[in-house]
């Protein structure tokens, strides 16, 4: 007798608001299992989607401490004022420093407008331009999330190391 195995079901929504799309990254955060990549313009923004909220960053924690191989990979055009804006990430940075990076883009990266948070190889959520309000999200559907996570390390690419976890002190 062969069982018919089930493959989740695909998730495809647009969202025109902010209260859907911070939804829909939390729905994409949980769903990894390996990696984490966002790709954002600055820490303010992070924040206003949901990136320091206590229930947020403890969920991250769980997902950190699951593995030591569990990464989360964060590309921000401008990483001035982040221990300000988003303390709880900086707190989960100085605990987890070997498994989260924080990088600053460079060269043709600072030029990119389009937002994401992508998990893994088939979940990813993106806002269309910088400036507008529509996002969409995608979950279980690797094939459309490819195009983002190639997006993604061609930022990665052209961007450096900006924010340690480590408290420097003379």
């Amino acid at each position: 007798m062969n069982e018919a195995i089930s493959l989740p079901e695909k998730v495809y929504r647009l969202m025109e608001t902010r209260s859907e799309a911070r939804e829909a990254i939390a729905d994409v955060l949980d769903q990894a299992k390996r990696e984490i990549r966002i790709f954002d313009a600055d820490a303010k923004i992070l924040k206003d989607r949901g990136l320091n909220e206590p229930l947020r960053i403890e969920g991250l924690r769980r997902y950190l401490l699951e593995s030591r191989d569990h990464k989360l990979r964060i590309a921000l055009h401008d990483t001035r004022g982040i221990e300000g804006d988003l303390p709880r990430l900086m707190d989960l940075l100085t605990q987890f420093s070997g498994q989260i990076q924080i990088h600053r883009t460079l060269g043709r990266a600072a030029e990119a407008r389009d937002s994401m948070i992508i998990a893994d190889d088939a979940h990813f959520w993106r806002k269309l331009h910088v400036d507008h309000p529509r996002s969409v999200v995608t979950i279980h559907d690797a094939v459309d999330t490819r195009a983002f996570l190639e997006r993604f390390e061609e930022i990665w690419d052209q961007s450096e190391l900006a924010v340690t976890g480590r408290n420097l002190g003379l």
